[in-house]
């Protein structure tokens, strides 16, 4: 009888709670006021919080000729649906827009491609879809888009995308002017965070590249990827020097390193402190572009015996002035290849500067 008592006064407050909680759809007369209220303060931006627009809610909001001005449009937690964003996307009053953010919705594969197809939407510079509903066939369809060519910045965080959305999106040939794509949060398996971290460095060595800092590249070149996605920019022809120490490389960014034809111009390489072993060591050794090199540090590394004997006999590396390969993993056997090289003769330091 206590238990039941306890229910029943309870759940009057439970009651208001949850109907407090969620907001009660606007009347039209109040929306437009509160349209106006928000223009008055800024006619190029709207924002809209947190209230029930429901799909009439949006018909008012798309036929007011008060958005004519807007240029950055905000719906957040507003309970827009793909139905809302078809509404949008018909809209003839906002053909000054720049920037979209549905924040928080419920928007659907089905909303994705209808902004990615509706000319209404072809300005858009930033386009935010966080935490929506929207998973690989809704993300294809924005990486396929030939309205959204101006899109720089797109956040997809918080959806359910998926590894084959994901690498429709970083590859994408449509998205020409795109600098930023949010993929947090989502259910990416290794494909797809590895098309993704490598979309970021390339973007940020172009970044780099048009400060004119590309000497500060390293600090964002962090594993494999990093490389391959460096490898593909055109200007990496240009450099004659890299230090990647510390970049948690394998043998397998070594190698591509050492086969690429855009580093013919390197003439000091630092690969300190990374995971190479005699495999990448090989591979540099047998390199056929890095014949400039002068100075080669392989410091804290995982060579041994094997791979100090290639770089020994190496013909492409007899430029080299510096070769450092202290805290590896060579013995006498080594280091005796190394001292009695008839290919190593430039070098300045007679021990080869282990340290």
């Amino acid at each position: 009888m206590v238990r039941f008592r306890w229910t029943v006064f309870c759940l009057p407050f439970f009651y208001f709670f949850f109907v407090s909680a969620s907001p009660s759809q606007m009347s039209g007369e109040d929306l437009l006021k509160y349209i106006e209220k928000k223009l008055r303060r800024n006619s190029t931006t709207l924002r809209i919080n947190k209230k029930n627009l429901g799909d009439g809610g949006v018909k008012i909001l798309a036929r007011s000729p008060l958005l004519k001005s807007v240029e950055t449009l905000v719906i957040y937690k507003c309970h827009l649906k793909d139905e809302g964003v078809q509404v949008l996307s018909d809209s003839v009053n906002l053909g000054n827009l720049t920037s979209l953010s549905l924040e928080n919705n419920s928007i659907t594969d089905r909303g994705a491609k209808i902004l990615a197809t509706s000319k209404t939407f072809a300005n858009l510079k930033s386009l935010n879809l966080y935490r929506n509903w929207i998973k690989d066939s809704g993300a294809m369809a924005l990486a396929e888009s030939d309205v959204l060519a101006n899109l720089v910045v797109l956040n997809l965080n918080y959806n359910q995308i998926r590894d084959e959305g994901a690498l429709h999106l970083t590859s994408s040939q449509k998205l020409k002017n795109i600098k930023q794509i949010g993929l947090a949060y989502n259910p990416l398996g290794k494909d797809g965070e590895e098309a993704w971290h490598r979309f970021e460095v390339f973007q940020k060595l172009q970044e780099l590249h048009e400060q004119n800092q590309l000497q500060n590249m390293g600090q964002y070149i962090l594993g494999d990827m990093g490389v391959f996605a460096l490898l593909d920019l055109p200007y990496a022809e240009g450099l004659t020097e890299l230090d990647l120490h510390g970049n948690g490389l394998s043998d397998h960014a070594v190698t591509a390193l050492a086969r690429s034809p855009k580093l013919s111009g390197l003439v000091a390489l630092n690969l300190a402190k990374n995971n190479i072993t005699d495999v990448g060591a090989k591979a540099l050794a047998d390199s056929k572009t890095l014949t400039r090199l002068n100075t080669l540090n392989l410091n804290f590394n995982h060579i041994g015996d094997v791979g100090a004997k290639s770089i020994a006999r190496s013909h492409v590396l007899a430029s080299l002035e510096s070769l450092k390969l202290g805290q590896n993993r060579i013995s006498g056997e080594g280091v005796l290849a190394l001292e009695e090289s008839d290919s190593l003769t430039k070098l300045i330091h007679p021990i080869f500067g282990f340290y």
